[in-house]
Order: structure tokens, then C-alpha cells, then sequence
């Protein structure tokens, strides 16, 4: 028995923390489980009635609320589909228009309380009246698909042909890519087609692009053949006379350039033997790449110790000549890139401690007290309605995110009121809410009491640390 008190027990405090955290529909629904388990036979425990009843009154509460939020929406959505009629959009439009009211009308439906069956009537008869000149055109629609079925078929008698004539060395890789590119799109353009002929057209399509795929597979193969040519011619230059050696290079990877690829399993290959072999003769030649590369390490580690500036070091870079085509310019474009991202990492470190020096005089002395030259001069004006620090601080630990430390009576209040708020607000301006927060605190009144002092810091510092980016 009293296992089954706990557990009871464990059920109510968890449906408390669900309205709490503003998952309303959830706490509703567990509510109603919960209250199915007792009835004539079987009486709510005397210990916990007092519970049940506050429970299901909070959750009456909100589904008023839910129902005075979302009346005037669904008002608005009958509106608009009542409007169509006169619009004259194009069918297809007016049908795309007419399915986005009816997902918003489902999305009132599964966060708000469900519409009445009057109004669920009144737009469902609108919705079906605004339908009628979709009818016919998707009834034409039909008819378009046997002339697109015969656009395939005539494709596929194109593809077919395509390879008549044509050799290895008449045509190239591109050009046959460029082909397959355009007839999928033509493929993909046609359609829809009747249901009826859609798997044999599919299976003719593929089977007609034997012929284009062997012509490929052709032409991969006689690139492959040339490019290996270039490879020998590569290979029997001659190490001793590298000046001559690196002008045959520069030539044959002129030639190469022009050579079409030999498929995507060979080609990668075939193209790093190539650089391999010419490296081998680059690297003779530029001896001095050791010596450039520690040059470039002392501009790196001058960089970091901020001994010189970006600009400084990316033009001691361009004197790196030998460099310039190297790995190693990667990684000083790397290393100005991770430089710049830490001087703004510092910056908004810096920018975000002046805030939280803000936080914690207001906290800790109250607004009057604090230095003026502490408030963000984005302050400018005094708040609508000055308000308590408590009040203050709870609602920017609200804005964060956060559960708001604070007095439980102003937390539950401010909780209730942002709910509300939820229904009724449509599109926030996120700066804007945080000019209004740093406004409400810098014209708070009272203090904090010293007994909680240390946590709301401690909460305010994480708030303003989860909307740093938001922050001027």
C-alpha cells in the first residue's frame, strides 16, 4: 500500500513539472490517464485529492486559454479559403494553398485545444467548395500522361541510336556525360506516365543505355592507354640535365591536362603516378623547399606569439616562392584562418565579460548603486513599467531558456504569464527582447536577498552565457 502511495506520488510530481516546463499537452494527457485509474469503486486517495483537484483545475485553465488563443486563428483560416473563390489562381497553386490551411488547421488541433464541430463543419464545407476548379484540372492531368509515355518511348529510340557511328577517338568522355546529364533531365521532365507502364518503361530506359555505357567504357579505356604513354615519356627523362627535364615536365603536363579521364576507379589512380614521376624531378629542382618550410614554420610561430601581424606574415609568404604550389600554402591559409577566428574568439570573450561585469553589480548592489559606465549604452530610455530585480531576473532567465531561480510565488506567476504570452505572440524579435531585459535590469528596483544572492548570479552569468550571441 504504501508502495502504490509513492508511486502515486512519484505520477502527481511529475505531471506538476510538465505545466511547470510548459509542456501543457503532455501534463493534460498523463492527467487524464492518471484520473481513469479511479472512480466509484475505486476513490482518489484522501491525501491526494486536494492535488488532483488543483491538477485538473490548471489543466481547465489551459484549455480555456488554448481555446480563446486559437478561436480567432481558426476564424482566419475559414477566411482564407473562403477567399480563393475569387482569386482565380491556378489550380495546382490554389490546390498547394488549399493543403497548407488545412496543415495549419491541424496544427491548432494538436497544440491547442480541438475546434468545434460547427467550426470543423464550416471548414471542411469551405475547403470542399474552394476544391472545385482543382477537379478538372487534375482530370486533364490524366490525359497528359499517355503523352508523356510516348516522350519516353521516343527518348529511348534516342538513346539507342546514339552510339551509331561514333569511335573512341571521335568523341569524348564529356561529350557522352553531357549526353547521359541532358536525357535524365528529359527523362525526369516527362512524367508523371500512366501507373500502368511505369515499371516497363523504367526497365526499357535502363536497357537501352547499354550501348552508351560500352562507348564510355571505350573511351575510358583509350585515355587510359594514352595517359600510361605519357607516364613512360615521363619516366626516361633524364635526372642529370634537370633543368631540360623540368621544361619536358611543364610540357607534358600541358598534354596531360588535355587528356580526357580514364573512369572513376582508374583515374585517380593514373593521375597520382603521373605527379609521383614528376615529383621525383620537381623535388631535385627545388632543394630549397626545406629551407622555405622552416622559414614558414618562424612566420607561423610569429603569428601565434601575435610578434607580427596577419598582413605581415601572408606577404613574408609570397616571397616563399617555391611554396606557392605546395601543400604548405594550405596550411598558412589555415593558420591565418585559425588566427582570425581566435582574435574574434577574444573579442566577444572581451565584449562578453563587460556584460557579465554588468550582471554582477546589478545583483550584487542594485541599480543605483552601480557605475553608469557599466550599463551597455544600448540602454536608452527608461523601461514601460519599472519592475522588481526578482521579476527582472527571472524573466531574463525565462528569455535564455533557463528554469529561473527566484521566488517561487514570482516564478510561478511570470511562468503562467509567458504561457499566455505563447498563444497570443507571433513573430519576436529576439534583439530587440534583450534590449528590453538589460533595460528591465538597469532600471530594477530592490535587491536580491543575500540567503539566495549566490544562485541567481550564478543562473543570470548562465543566461547571458546561452544568448552571447545575440548580444550588441
Amino acid at each position: 500500500m504504501e508502495e502504490r502511495a509513492i508511486n502515486l506520488n512519484q505520477q502527481l510530481n511529475y505531471i506538476e513539472q510538465l505545466f511547470s516546463s510548459g509542456q501543457i499537452k503532455k501534463a493534460q494527457k498523463d492527467l487524464r490517464k492518471l484520473n481513469t485509474q479511479f472512480g466509484r469503486d475505486k476513490p482518489i486517495p484522501s491525501k491526494f485529492r486536494h492535488r488532483f483537484q488543483r491538477l485538473n483545475f490548471t489543466a481547465k485553465e489551459f484549455d480555456d486559454w488554448a481555446e480563446f488563443a486559437t478561436s480567432d486563428k481558426r476564424t482566419e483560416l475559414i477566411k482564407k479559403v473562403g477567399s480563393f473563390a475569387n482569386q482565380k489562381l491556378e489550380p495546382r497553386k490554389l490546390a498547394n494553398q488549399i493543403n497548407s490551411l488545412q496543415k495549419q488547421w491541424q496544427n491548432l488541433d494538436q497544440h491547442g485545444k480541438t475546434a468545434s464541430k460547427e467550426k470543423w463543419a464550416t471548414f471542411k464545407t469551405a475547403c470542399e467548395e474552394a476544391w472545385a476548379p482543382c477537379k478538372e484540372y487534375f482530370q486533364e492531368l490524366e490525359g497528359k500522361k499517355e503523352e508523356n509515355r510516348d516522350k519516353k518511348l521516343s527518348l529511348i529510340e534516342q538513346i539507342i541510336s546514339y552510339p551509331s557511328g561514333k569511335t573512341e577517338e571521335t568523341i569524348t568522355v564529356r561529350e557522352i556525360v553531357n549526353f547521359l546529364k541532358n536525357l535524365h533531365e528529359k527523362w525526369k521532365s516527362f512524367s508523371p506516365v500512366p501507373d500502368a507502364d511505369f515499371q516497363d518503361l523504367n526497365k526499357k530506359f535502363k536497357e537501352s543505355k547499354q550501348g552508351i555505357n560500352k562507348l564510355l567504357s571505350d573511351v575510358e579505356n583509350f585515355n587510359k592507354v594514352k595517359k600510361e604513354e605519357v607516364i613512360n615519356l615521363v619516366k626516361a627523362l633524364d635526372k642529370e640535365n634537370i633543368d631540360e627535364s623540368i621544361v619536358k615536365i611543364q610540357e607534358y603536363k600541358e598534354q596531360w591536362r588535355r587528356l580526357g579521364p580514364c573512369g572513376r576507379k582508374l583515374d585517380p589512380d593514373v593521375n597520382k603516378q603521373f605527379e609521383e614521376y614528376c615529383n621525383e624531378f620537381l623535388l631535385i629542382k627545388d632543394k630549397e623547399l626545406d629551407e622555405s618550410r622552416g622559414i614558414l614554420e618562424g612566420i607561423l610561430k610569429d603569428l601565434r606569439d601575435k610578434k607580427i601581424a596577419p598582413g605581415e606574415a601572408e606577404q613574408k609568404f609570397i616571397d616563399l616562392e617555391n611554396l606557392q604550389d605546395q601543400p604548405e600554402a594550405k596550411k598558412f591559409k589555415k593558420a591565418i584562418k585559425d588566427f582570425a577566428e581566435k582574435q574574434k574568439n577574444e573579442k566577444v570573450q572581451e565584449k562578453l565579460k563587460i556584460y557579465q561585469n554588468f550582471i554582477e553589480s546589478i545583483v550584487d548592489m542594485g541599480s543605483k548603486k552601480i557605475s553608469k559606465e557599466l550599463v551597455p549604452s544600448f540602454v536608452s530610455g527608461k523601461p514601460k513599467n519599472e519592475m522588481d530585480l526578482n521579476e527582472a531576473s527571472i524573466r531574463f532567465q525565462m528569455f535564455s531558456g533557463l528554469d529561473p531561480i527566484g521566488p517561487k510565488e514570482i516564478v510561478s506567476k511570470i511562468k503562467f504569464e509567458e504561457l499566455k504570452n505563447r498563444f497570443a505572440e507571433k513573430d519576436i524579435n529576439q534583439e530587440e527582447k534583450v534590449i528590453e531585459h538589460f533595460t528591465n535590469l538597469a532600471y530594477s528596483k530592490n535587491l536580491i536577498d543575500k540567503e539566495n544572492l549566490s544562485d541567481v548570479k550564478k543562473a543570470m552569468l548562465k543566461a547571458l552565457k546561452k544568448i552571447e550571441t545575440l548580444l550588441p
